[in-house]
């Protein structure tokens, strides 16, 4: 169900569900990094790769009771129901699985990614982070030397190599953990010994991203409630302080803006600029605070930019995933004061317990495709209303 915001661009209708994780909750969700793919890590300590936009020709859905049926049981019908008027089904079809990873998982999986070639799986189980080979399933690498939890994984820069065969090039993965530190590995090297260890933030790291394409910066976020920009060129660090505890981030993919989720309730949006010296010696200007439809006070509740970098999403504590549109007129705010958005937020009802983690389509031309995984053990794949009929093929 939505609200009556009427816009068919977004995200907005459940069109499969990602069904084969035994009972328990999806802690992640995440898209390969070509788009074309998206993966899931779940209780039951294993990883999952599927198509979203295929349907699972082995899937049955269960049988639906008649109108006749259902009256004559007392159970409650509408009108469009009885008299045959045609209606989308209540159970959205199962999307179609790839592939499983269980190997070397000897613990529930918060956090995965893929290598920028989407050629490599990267995923934590507790204190150590794997690679695995996504089309064989054959481990190639572990690192360990965290004291605590990894709670996310990230590949920073990189790419194929000159072979063209698929290998990690100049790649950087990245770990946060509970223990308070991010630890960059080579993803070529045989040693278990980290190129770098962050060890400023003074609570748990929550996210990783890299800075904009052109620039060697990594951003962090803590529970400490700070973002952290590591300058790699000029080894200068930025950190800006948002008082409240920061369960995640996510950065537009213009590079322009950066929206955090915090424990108080509230996304902040703000604009990271193009010059870090100006960044370092002057006031934060957020531009947009987002609260009205979401709830995140308790759990870690992630949000992500859509591709076109028009609206935000976000997870929530009730079970909804919530579509908030971002400001286009926010980077122009000069006064340091948070807006109001223009539009309304849309709600998306379908999860039953908290809605932990949501991942949008990194391609340009798709950015009404998203996915979300909940505490519920389910996951849904959500297209906008435009797509929902051709989204499966």
């Amino acid at each position: 169900m939505t609200d009556d915001y009427d816009n068919t661009d977004f995200p907005s209708e459940p069109v499969a569900e990602l069904r084969g994780h035994k009972d328990g909750p999806i802690h992640i969700v995440r898209f390969t990094a070509d788009g074309k793919y998206c993966i899931t890590g779940a209780n039951d300590r294993t990883v999952r790769l599927w198509n979203p936009t295929r349907i699972d020709p082995a899937y049955r859905p269960p049988p639906a009771a008649s109108p006749a049926h259902s009256v004559a049981h007392g159970a409650h019908i509408s009108s469009q129901e009885y008299y045959g008027r045609p209606q989308r089904p209540r159970e959205p079809p199962s999307a179609l699985p790839m592939q499983t990873y269980a190997d070397g998982h000897l613990h529930p999986i918060h956090s995965v990614a893929t290598n920028s070639s989407s050629t490599v799986l990267l995923s934590a189980s507790d204190k150590t982070l794997l690679a695995t080979d996504l089309v064989t399933a054959q481990t190639r690498q572990k690192w360990w030397g965290h004291v605590a939890r990894i709670e996310y994984v990230a590949c920073l820069g990189g790419g194929e190599d000159s072979n063209g065969d698929g290998s990690s090039g100049e790649e950087i993965y990245a770990t946060a953990s509970y223990d308070s530190t991010v630890r960059l590995w080579d993803a070529r090297s045989r040693s278990k010994e980290p190129l770098m260890v962050l060890d400023q933030a003074k609570d748990a790291v929550t996210c990783i991203a890299s800075g904009k394409e052109s620039e060697a910066q990594i951003i962090t976020s803590s529970v400490d409630g700070k973002i952290r920009t590591y300058d790699l060129r000029t080894a200068q660090l930025i950190t800006e302080d948002i008082v409240h505890p920061i369960t995640s981030f996510s950065i537009s993919n213009d590079g322009a803006s950066i929206a955090a989720t915090c424990l108080d309730g509230i996304i902040r949006v703000w604009g990271l600029g193009d010059d870090i010296s100006v960044r370092m010696n002057s006031r934060k200007k957020i531009f947009q605070k987002l609260h009205s439809s979401h709830k995140s006070n308790n759990y870690k509740v992630e949000c992500a930019f859509t591709s076109n970098n028009e609206y935000l999403v976000s997870g929530s504590e009730c079970g909804a995933v919530v579509i908030y549109p971002v400001d286009s007129d926010s980077g122009d705010n000069n006064r340091g004061m948070a807006k109001p958005p223009t539009n309304p937020a849309t709600k998306l009802q379908r999860h039953t317990g908290p809605t932990c983690s949501v991942a949008t389509c990194p391609q340009k031309s798709r950015p009404w495709l998203l996915v979300s995984a909940s505490y519920d053990g389910t996951a849904v794949v959500w297209a906008s209303r435009a797509q929902h009929d051709c989204v499966l093929e």
